[in-house]
């Protein structure tokens, strides 16, 4: 979402150190997540274009920026709050939620979460992927998007609202070796041994 929100302004010539515009453009901004992989900005597909490399570089200003956290936060918790979601059978009864994913979802945006999963990777792991995700789109080479990856994590972890850190209670998933298909089986069985622990003994 703060993807959407960086692409908004760069599309309206924002100045992403301007705390005030951006903060109207993130609570002006219409985020939507229509299906699987896909996310919509003020109408229009961005599902490509909020990973390119120039999202990165301007994202930390208006990540750190307190009222387009709170605007974010309040529409993720809203994301959370519905309960027409499609949902699974497990164990003979019908299962509803979400899976949210972000740096602060589960130390503040949705700290009493059922299962919180820290999932990382090696640098170069998440550079490639990203590389390929973006199809070789554009002229950043794999360092060049490792050397974004790394000075956005690094102003993640050091902002003052909302830092990027792993939840006490969350459960550490490296991936870096791993398939999509090999993630989801690992990420599936915690949920499923999750569902199956009595809520006492959580």
């Amino acid at each position: 979402m703060y993807r959407a929100v960086t692409l908004k302004c760069l599309q309206n010539n924002i100045n992403v150190e301007d705390t005030q515009r951006v903060a109207k453009a993130s609570q002006e901004a219409q985020i939507r997540f229509p299906s699987f992989g896909q996310v919509q900005l003020d109408g229009q597909d961005v599902s490509t274009a909020i990973r390119e490399s120039r999202i990165v570089r301007s994202i930390n200003p208006v990540a750190s920026n307190p009222s387009v956290r709170q605007a974010m936060a309040e529409q993720q918790r809203a994301l959370a709050r519905r309960t027409d979601y499609a949902g699974f059978e497990f164990n003979k009864q019908h299962i509803t939620g979400v899976v949210m994913d972000g740096r602060d979802i589960g130390t503040v945006i949705l700290p009493d979460a059922e299962l919180k999963v820290f999932i990382v990777a090696d640098a170069r792991t998440r550079a490639e992927r990203r590389f390929k995700e973006l199809k070789g789109t554009g002229k950043d080479t794999i360092e060049d998007i490792a050397r974004d990856l790394a000075a956005r994590d690094e102003a993640d972890r050091t902002r003052a609202v909302s830092p990027l850190k792993k939840a006490d209670d969350a459960i550490e998933l490296d991936t870096s070796q791993c398939t999509i298909q090999q993630q989801v089986d690992a990420i599936e069985a915690m949920v499923h041994h999750r569902l199956a622990t009595p809520v006492k003994n959580r």
